[in-house]
This record gives C-alpha cells, sequence and structure tokens, in this order.
C-alpha cells in the first residue's frame, strides 16, 4: 500500500497481517457495548469472534531526497518462544516486500524506532556468520535517549522479561555495538518537515513522528493507539502499557489534536486502511479510514 502525505510518501511495508489477541488479555476493561455499537467499523478486520486483530508493518518515507524507516517490525532467525509463530522465522517476505516498493535496503538513510518492544525492532538486525549485523548498512538508527536507558537499566539489572531481553540483546545492542545509533530527544527533526514528539505510556519513552508540510500533517504514533477500538473507547489501554492510565492520557490528546487540526492519524498496528482521520462524534472520537477526508 502506498499513499501520500504532501510531498512525503508512505509505503507500508507488511510483515504480519494477522496477528490475534483475546480481547479480555489484550484490552483488559474493554466494553463489549462499545464493539456492538461500532460493529460495522471494527468487524471483521480490527475485531473478530472476541480476537483483536493487528498488522505488524513498517512505514518507509521518501521525503527531500531521504529514505526514512519507522519501526523494523518482527525479523528472522529471531528468538521468541513466547509467541510460536514469530519464532525463528526463516521465509517472511520483508526484504522482498521493500524491493517492490524500489526500496534497497541500502538506500534507507534513516531507521527510526518509536519504542523498543520486539515487534518493532526486529529488522534492526539480520544475521552475518552467526553474528547480529544491521539489516540496512548505512543507516542511523534513531532511539529515544529515554526508551533505550530504561530498557537497558532494565536489562542490566535482570529485571526486563525474557521477550525484551532477548530483543534487546539481538536487535538493538549490536546496533549501538555497531556505532550506527543516535540517540534523540523530544523536538530532534529527522528532515524537513519532521519532528520526534514524546508519547509517554504504552513504553516510558516512546516517541512518534509528526509531519508538518504547508498544509498536510500527520503522525506517526506507534503504539499509542493498537487498534480503532480505542478510538471509540479512548481511555482503554492495553495489558502491556507499563502506564495505561498515562497512555489513555497520551491517545486523548492524539486524539483531540487530530480531530481539531485534522491530522492524519497513522498507528503501527492498524489492518486495512492503516491509517485514519479522527472525527468528533457523541462526546467522543470517530476513525474515518480516508486518507483524502
Amino acid at each position: 500500500m502506498r499513499f501520500a502525505i504532501g510531498d512525503t510518501t508512505v509505503d507500508v511495508i507488511v510483515d504480519d497481517d494477522n496477528f490475534t489477541s483475546p480481547l479480555p488479555e489484550f484490552f483488559p476493561g474493554y466494553d463489549p457495548q462499545v464493539i456492538e455499537a461500532h460493529r460495522d467499523v471494527l468487524e471483521p478486520v480490527f475485531v473478530d469472534r472476541g480476537l483483536a486483530r493487528f498488522a505488524i508493518q513498517s512505514f518507509v518515507l521518501r521525503t527531500g531526497g531521504r529514505t526514512l524507516l519507522i519501526d523494523c517490525c518482527i525479523g528472522e532467525h529471531k528468538d521468541i518462544p513466547e509467541i510460536p509463530a514469530w519464532h525463528q522465522r526463516r521465509t517472511s517476505s520483508f526484504l522482498e516486500q521493500l524491493r517492490r516498493a524500489d526500496v534497497d535496503p541500502a538506500e534507507i538513510d534513516l531507521v527510526f524506532c518509536t519504542h523498543l518492544h520486539v515487534d518493532h525492532v526486529g529488522w534492526n538486525t539480520r544475521q552475518d556468520n552467526g553474528r547480529w549485523t544491521p539489516t540496512f548498512p548505512n543507516a542511523r538508527y534513531l532511539f529515544g535517549r529515554r526508551e533505550l536507558a530504561d530498557w537497558m537499566a532494565q536489562h542490566d539489572a535482570g529485571k526486563a522479561l525474557p521477550i525484551h531481553a532477548r530483543a534487546l540483546e539481538q536487535s538493538v545492542i549490536p546496533i549501538v555495538e555497531a556505532g550506527r545509533a543516535d540517540l534523540v530527544d523530544d523536538g530532534y527533526e529527522p528532515g524537513r518537515g519532521l519532528r520526534l514528539v514524546p508519547l509517554p505510556g504504552h513504553t516510558g519513552g516512546q516517541m512518534g513522528l509528526v509531519v508538518e508540510q504547508a498544509r498536510h500533517r500527520a503522525i506517526f504514533c506507534g503504539d499509542a493507539i493498537h487498534n480503532p477500538l480505542q478510538i471509540f473507547q479512548h481511555g482503554l489501554s492495553t495489558s502491556s502499557c507499563v502506564d495505561p492510565k498515562l497512555a489513555a492520557e497520551t491517545r486523548t490528546k492524539i486524539l483531540a489534536e487530530a480531530a481539531d487540526s485534522g491530522r492524519l492519524v497513522v498507528p503501527a498496528h492498524f489492518r486495512g486502511p492503516r491509517c485514519a482521520h479522527i472525527h468528533a462524534h457523541s462526546g467522543g472520537y470517530a476513525p474515518v479510514f480516508d486518507t483524502n477526508a
């Protein structure tokens, strides 16, 4: 899928288009009545037979003569026994999809990880003679300074869950050791009309990418919003959010600003249309799946 934000071209590279999780496990506190009221929007693309459905995907932005990749999905040959479908994968089509979009991995200038969960860092690295080496050899990798510090503190203290510790060891620490990482803070501008903003709550240091080019506006908001269910029920956070209350506050701010400004919202895991405009609706918010809305 390809769409445009002003002069910026966006290609969606899908690594897994049907990751599912039981609704009560992923969204504790979800309201079945919200689903019932919005079945026409949610089912079956985003919610189906008691399951929440997600895509694991990257976004390739080409703007100002540079190529930026947002989030790096699952990867291959990675140890993820907690999720059998992702454990030691060997035959994904991720790099082939990049090439079909006319993107050579060697030509990517920047890789930005919104946060450092396993499904956002996997393709940072690939195996080369038993070593983890950068998949995008000429890119600088942008990691949030606070995000990396938080995870490394947990890792070094032995407090990170194994799924997160292994993701760091396989997909993040090798980038740092290779000298390819740039630690960035709120306000960093990776290109003209591009700016990083803090989106805490899902993780302590999650960041998003704001695009502002003339009258065209968008936000790539990572896991601040996982599923359109959270647009209708915007106080609903996930079981994996480190601070559910803060995550809800961050999400509400995104939705309020997008409804007011017309900003396109591009979450990390939306299936189907992949992005949405936000309209104020009956005291809350509703998604409009039309990039021209």
